[in-house]
Order: structure tokens, then sequence, then C-alpha cells
């Protein structure tokens, strides 16, 4: 028996936190724009798609557990804020067009580059953390950025299984981009996919490595004294550089990792020191996520980050 699958349009996204949504960007104007970018490229063809691929789709699904309304004031800021007092859309997701991810890959760097071309903030939901590669080549238009990767797995490796811009290599990537003149690699810890040479390869580059244990020792009072004043940062999280007790709903568990408050030390300290030029958050997996904690500390995360810069930018800061 032959079953015909209808031919049906993708459906419009739900927007995050009731945003407006626009996915035509041609005349697009704002301070921020959110966007998902669902699919790294695979290693093996049987993991395409991956469940991180669903996390744009979840956290909007999660939105009324997020924020309940746009006037909700921010109890952890000392004044009054909130999230209608600047101009932020949902830009939709970037569109997978007959299954080539090259293409999406080329489109999400494309977001990047438009985005900062009209001086809006670009926010960045994967998606694995091979969508980092083309977001950070999206950004050179800018100069003298430093990067500030939070994850509990260093990503240096040149390839595996013979992809270069896999979820192991965004930090390899990176380095060899001239508009990438530092990288903090802050919350690592544990096993993953680097071997010795990846370690020495970034130490030699000039990565400043952050360890979990360090920072769980000594706080992370020691990670802002090493960033540079006055600095552009632009900062990619992916979510398994948080402790899995805060943030189940990832793929590659790590014990030992970052808590709630080391991320809002650090994310106020950015905003302090300099610039915070945008954001993209990786590998939330909604498979393994509890009572959406996770899309709910994800999303609070993002909305923590935007509202620190586009408050200093706007002259609302504390």
């Amino acid at each position: 028996m032959t079953i015909k699958i209808p031919k049906t349009q993708p459906p419009t996204p739900n927007s995050f936190v009731s945003l407006p949504v626009i996915t035509d960007w041609k005349d697009l104007q704002a301070d921020a724009v959110i966007f998902g970018v669902p699919h790294g490229k695979p290693y093996l063809a049987g993991h395409f798609p991956n469940n991180q691929s669903t996390a744009p789709a979840a956290l909007r699904a999660a939105s009324p557990r997020i924020l309940l309304d746009g006037r909700s004031l921010d109890a952890d800021f000392q004044r009054a804020v909130c999230l209608d007092d600047f101009t932020i859309v949902d830009g939709g997701d970037i569109p997978l067009e007959r299954g080539d991810v090259q293409q999406h890959y080329d489109a999400a760097e494309n977001a990047v580059r438009f985005s900062v071309q009209r001086g809006m903030m670009p926010v960045s939901i994967g998606g694995d953390d091979g969508v980092t590669n083309p977001v950070i080549r999206g950004l050179d238009g800018l100069s003298d950025v430093t990067l500030i990767q939070i994850d509990a797995h260093l990503d240096w490796r040149d390839e595996r299984y013979g992809i270069h811009d896999g979820y192991s290599s965004p930090m390899r990537r990176a380095s060899e981009q001239d508009h990438i003149t530092a990288i903090h690699q802050i919350g690592i810890r544990s096993f993953g996919s680097a071997k010795q040479r990846e370690t020495d390869m970034a130490r030699r580059w000039g990565a400043k490595i952050h360890l979990a244990q360090d920072i769980h020792r000594h706080g992370m009072a020691p990670v802002i004294a090493a960033l540079p004043s006055s600095g552009k940062f632009f900062v990619t999280l992916d979510v398994d550089g948080l402790d899995p007790s805060v943030m189940p709903g990832t793929v590659a568990l790590a014990p030992g990792g970052l808590m709630w408050w080391h991320i809002i030390e650090l994310f106020e300290a950015l905003a302090a020191k300099g610039q915070i030029l945008g954001l993209n958050l990786v590998e939330l997996a909604p498979k393994n996520d509890l009572n959406q904690v996770s899309m709910i500390g994800a999303g609070r995360l993002m909305l923590k980050l935007i509202m620190l810069q586009l408050m200093k930018s706007h002259g609302k800061a504390n």
C-alpha cells in the first residue's frame, strides 16, 4: 500500500515570548532579532536530523513559562525595566531547503551578517553546536571580537569523519577568522572529542581556558578579571556548559558544570566591561528535558543577556 503524503507549507512559527514574528527581513529594523538555526552538519547520515533541531520550536512552545507578560519586571534588576521597553522581534527559523545543510549554513551566516549591518543584536538558537560555525563567520563585518564560549567541551577538532564544520570544531574554525582576536572558553571539563594536540593548539593560539573546577573553587571573579575592558563580546552558549542539575535538557551531560548565578555574574560583567554583540545558544535537547526546566532556563538566559545590553545602549543600566 502506498501512502500519499500531502504537500504542506511550513507552519508559521509560534512567537518566542509573544514577540512580533517577522520572517521577511528585507525592511527589518529592531534592537535585537531572535531566530532559529535548527540544523548542524551531521557526522553520519543516520544522525540527521537530531533532537537539537527541535529546540527553536520547543523554546517557543515553552514561552508562557519563560515569560508571562512582556510588561513583567525582572526582579534581578535594581530598577523598573521590562522586555517591552525595547524593540525585539522573532525572526522565525532559517529554512532548510531540499535537505541542503550547506545552504542552511550560508543562510544563517548571511542572517547574522545582515543583523550586524543593520545594527541589530543577532540571537541565534540552534541546533547542535555545528551551527556556531556559520554564526561566527557572519560577524566578519566587525573587528577585534572577543568570543565568549560557555561549554563543557573544547571544540578545537579540525575535522571528524571528514566534516570540518561540525559540532566538535567551532573554536577551531573561530580561531581562523580575522575578526576573532580573543577566545575565552568557560566551564570546560569532563570528556569530549579533544585530544592533547587540540588542547595544545588552543593554548598556542592564545585561547584562555577557564576550567569549571577552578570556577567552583574561586568563583567567576578571576574569569571576569581576565576579560578585556571596553571589549566587544559575542557569546556562544552551549547549554552543556551548565551543570545538569540546572540544565538537564542536553545531550552531552557533564557533571560539575556552571550554576545559574555563575552565568548571570558573567553576563552582568560583560555588559559592564564592554558591548555584547549577540548570542548563539546551542545543544538544547528537548527530549531530555525535565518539566521544561531547560527551556525556561535557556529562554530566560537569552532574555537576560539581551536586556543587559539593551539597557546599557538605551541608557537604562543600573
